[in-house]
């Protein structure tokens, strides 16, 4: 190839990735102008290379005082927290020989009925345990203890194995298995076994109060915004630390945990751990996940159109979300506090959107 038509052709590719990025600025400040959110933080890049970043709009517009979004803004990551905490924590102690997800819950939990031992830790973690997707178990209970023994009498939704349900439930007995196995609590654990080996600072369960003006609003709650204190009410009820919900963290803390699992270089795990997490667990089932993950296809995707298959994501109720692909290493975050403005707002056509944009962008 002639020097001049390559460097034509480079000149030609950046200023089609400046044009892309400038598609993703707008299609993020329509949904603030627009109303459908108070403000985001957003990145994409290519393993540990950030390519673009986003801040806009509001971390609060009602129930006190309005405050502009920032780069540095904590976000609820609400369900993130199952990906980004219950996950890894689980895989870790798999990888210490600790526990197989081949596992009967009731190994973990003696006391409950025989029926348990057909479920297996896999199950919930592929959402496909039997378990009821919800409960609202915080109007009448409070604490851990009183949360599993509500959970090890539920009535099973279907036969375990047999049909992919989203479950919160689940996801809180994968949490409290953390903490039987390490003997530590769950964001303890998380904390020295995920976030510090791989160096992000910004992320933690319960925030202290000296925080709350530092986190992006929530729902209103008599008129009050909630501030750094955990928006799904039955994480709030078991103290704030679940293994379904109750993870803050900030763009940088979530990019970093994205580029861990889009590049061997930046990761807890082997190649063949992810690659085992990513692989589909569902088979033949009316959903398609992995270890946690959610896949291409499934009805939680949100990836869009161009999302490769060999990647992987999650969303979280309050506007959050994380998009990877190990194979060609690119990634995407999307933080928004989208329930500030009520819980009516649907954001996943936003979503899919945005992350058609990164990959014809880094595809």
């Amino acid at each position: 190839m002639r020097p001049g038509i390559f460097m034509k052709d480079r000149r030609a590719s950046v200023i089609n990735r400046i044009a892309g990025w400038e598609n993703a600025n707008r299609l993020l400040d329509k949904a603030i102008n627009e109303g459908t959110l108070p403000g985001a933080t957003a990145a994409a890049g290519v393993g540990g290379e950030v390519l673009w970043r986003y801040v806009g709009g509001q971390a609060q517009v009602l129930g006190g005082p309005p405050r502009a979004m920032r780069e540095d803004t904590w976000f609820d990551l609400a369900s993130l927290t199952k990906v980004m905490a219950t996950l890894p924590s689980l895989l870790v102690l798999a990888s210490q020989g600790e526990l197989s997800f081949g596992d009967s819950v009731r190994r973990f939990f003696p006391a409950w009925e025989a029926r348990w031992d057909r479920v297996m830790l896999r199950h919930l973690l592929t959402h496909s345990g039997g378990l009821v997707p919800h409960r609202d178990y915080y109007q009448s209970i409070q604490g851990i203890d009183a949360y599993l023994a509500a959970i090890s009498v539920e009535p099973w939704d279907a036969e375990p194995g047999r049909q992919v349900s989203y479950s919160d439930l689940g996801f809180i007995t994968l949490g409290a298995v953390v903490e039987r196995v390490s003997g530590l609590s769950l964001d303890r654990f998380a904390e020295e076994a995920v976030f510090e080996p791989l160096g992000i600072q910004e992320v933690r369960f319960r925030p202290d109060a000296s925080m709350a003006l530092n986190c992006a609003a929530t729902e209103l709650e008599n008129g009050t915004a909630i501030l750094g204190v955990v928006h799904d009410e039955n994480a709030r009820a078991i103290g704030g630390v679940a293994g379904h919900a109750g993870l803050f963290g900030t763009l940088d803390a979530v990019s970093r945990y994205a580029i861990s699992w889009s590049q061997d270089a930046y990761s807890l795990f082997s190649s063949a751990v992810r690659e085992k997490a990513l692989s589909l667990h569902t088979e033949g089932l009316n959903g398609r996940r992995g270890l946690g993950w959610v896949l291409l296809g499934d009805g939680y995707d949100v990836g869009g159109d161009f999302w490769p298959a060999t990647g992987g994501g999650h969303t979280g109720f309050t506007g959050t979300s994380l998009q990877f692909d190990p194979k060609s290493g690119i990634w995407a975050v999307l933080l928004t506090n989208r329930v500030h403005f009520g819980r009516g707002t649907n954001i996943n056509s936003l979503r899919r959107a945005f992350h058609n944009i990164v990959m014809e962008i880094l595809g």
